[in-house]
């Protein structure tokens, strides 16, 4: 069986490796010609870590990320909310990882090259169509810049992880019409500085108003006793015609710098942290509406492709990493590739599903809403108004909802066929 994966993200690639893995052929294309590291940091929660160990790659893993330890809500002002233990400090037989985004594909497209060829990443095509029979389905590309046909390519299965604006999804649902519009726009960068609290925990501050999510994501700078800090300031931005996303597009500091102006804590001097930074990418935040189904005959989704969603709690890459490791999983379990198909939709769906509609809700970051509405802003005790045990049950509820409870998870098998 040859399976055809269209987009080498990260979705794309942990599907490739997991076939490759139980000896099923796969080969993903790409459109960009030449594969680069893209984005800043990236949390993995141990739902997903523990498909990347199964995967063998907790030793390169451990080499350069961070085992994140805790998640800290604070306050718009400062004043710590909760604190909540990650990964192994919480229990999960699993590690929680903070690394940099571009590390993370460039291990598993390198991974990929090595485990299976490096003929098994074709860049340079892109989507632009593909027909199926009865027994093979045939992908359509064509050359990104000129538009021209260059190659088909028949295989027994089409995989579109080709993200948010997904041509594979576009085919399967030509009417469907563009993405929604999260009414955020999110300013992401990474500078080197001091460790922040302990240096090895994430910190969450603010509130839907104004946001600002830091951790660390290097292991070297850890080894330094110094820290690379990946910071994302979330800003309410509310327009008819939002930007597109641009991996690469650049933002000015001086506007952030004046919104955070006052966040100046004992742990952390916001707008010191942005001064700093040599380059500011600027990213809107779109997710789209769940679909009732991804697998079309010998097509379906994974990934952004098929669920899409507002990038609380680091669900993301996290949903895109399992779906790969389901989808190959499934696929070993059948003889009948249909069938596969059929079993990985049957066990994703509905689970993604939820999780888009929950993380609309503004997921376990809505404990920082109790605290808004509840509390005083000059608050100095939080627990006086708000008890940690309420705060405690909105975050345990949504990890049980994107199903990574520690008693649940700990106890139900791995993708591992």
């Amino acid at each position: 069986m040859h399976i055809l994966i269209v987009g080498a993200g990260i979705g794309g690639l942990t599907a490739a490796l997991s076939l490759q893995k139980i000896g099923l052929e796969a080969t993903v294309f790409e459109s960009v010609a030449n594969l680069r590291p893209l984005g800043v940091g990236i949390n993995i929660l141990p739902n997903a870590s523990r498909e990347l160990i199964a995967l063998g790659l907790q030793p390169s893993l451990d080499k350069f990320a961070i085992r994140t330890r805790s998640m800290n809500y604070f306050s718009r002002r400062g004043k710590l909310a909760i604190s909540v233990p990650c990964g192994e400090y919480a229990g999960y037989n699993w590690p929680q990882y903070s690394l940099h985004r571009g590390e993370l594909h460039r291990l598993l497209l390198e991974t990929f090259k090595q485990r299976a060829g490096a003929d098994r990443v074709v860049t340079g095509h892109r989507l632009a169509g593909f027909e199926q029979n009865k027994n093979t389905v045939t992908a359509n590309f064509v050359a990104p810049s000129s538009g021209k046909p260059i190659a088909d390519v028949t295989g027994d299965l089409l995989i579109g992880a080709d993200g948010l604006h997904s041509i594979t999804r576009r085919c399967l649902y030509p009417d469907e019409g563009a993405p929604v519009y999260a009414g955020m726009v999110c300013f992401r960068g990474a500078v080197e500085g001091p460790p922040c609290i302990d240096g090895e925990s994430m910190i969450i501050c603010g509130d839907k108003r104004l946001r600002l999510v830091s951790y660390p994501i290097s292991k070297t700078r850890q080894e330094q006793g110094r820290s690379q800090i990946n910071w994302i300031a979330a800003v309410p931005f509310n327009t008819d015609k939002p930007q597109e996303e641009d991996w690469n597009k650049l933002a000015e500091p001086e506007k952030l710098i004046e919104l955070y102006g006052d966040w100046q804590f004992d742990w952390l001097k916001v707008p010191d942290l942005i001064s700093a930074t040599r380059q500011i990418f600027e990213f809107p935040i779109y997710d789209r509406d769940p679909l009732k189904q991804w697998t079309f005959g010998r097509v379906t989704l994974l990934g952004d492709a098929a669920h899409p969603l507002v990038p609380v709690s680091s669900s993301g890459a996290v949903q895109a990493i399992i779906d790969g490791r389901a989808l190959a999983c499934a696929l070993g379990k059948h003889n009948d590739p249909l069938a596969g198909l059929q079993a990985y939709e049957a066990d994703r769906l509905k689970k993604a599903n939820q999780l888009v509609l929950a993380s609309r809700k503004n997921g376990p970051d809505e404990v920082l809403e109790i605290v808004r509405n509840e509390c005083p802003e000059d608050a100095e005790a939080i627990h006086d108004y708000v008890s940690r045990d309420r705060l405690q049950s909105v975050i345990d509820e949504f990890k049980e909802r994107a199903g990574f409870g520690t008693e649940a998870l700990n106890n139900s098998p791995s993708y591992t066929f």
